[in-house]
């Protein structure tokens, strides 16, 4: 499985890259601009990515932005079978109702809050459909 970790913060891809790479293969974004480039390049490549854990607060969109995005060109490309869509995980330090409402609202399909430990990550991901071990 492809998957695209988009954080802003240097520890948090870190820590999500090695927590993440027993799933599958990880590539990172450093923004939401490069996150949404990689995404498109990955299926013009026919590898798309199945997971992608995203970021709220980032200094050149936020991860919701970046999430619509991702779901509109989803849908302008026919992508809207089950399965076929990248599962979307929201990993934030914002804890508040108003950021979880609207991420979900917006199409995220989980939501994880830093600090978060590989449990924690492992539970996300198992309620999203993706097969943990």
């Amino acid at each position: 499985m492809r998957i695209l970790i988009i954080d802003d913060d240097p520890v948090s891809l870190a820590k999500l890259s090695v927590l993440l790479k027993k799933y599958g293969e990880c590539d990172t974004a450093f923004s939401g601009k490069e996150a949404i480039e990689k995404f498109k390049k990955a299926h013009e490549d026919y590898l798309p990515y199945k997971l992608i854990s995203l970021d709220i607060k980032m200094p050149d969109m936020t991860g919701q932005e970046v999430l619509e995005h991702i779901h509109k060109w989803e849908l302008d490309n026919k992508i809207n079978k089950i399965g076929e869509r990248a599962k979307i995980i929201m990993v934030t330090a914002m804890d508040d109702v108003e950021n979880l409402v609207t991420s979900f609202k917006k199409g995220c399909d989980g939501y994880l809050t830093k600090p978060f430990n590989a449990e924690k990550l492992r539970e996300t991901l198992s309620k999203i459909g993706i097969r943990v071990t």
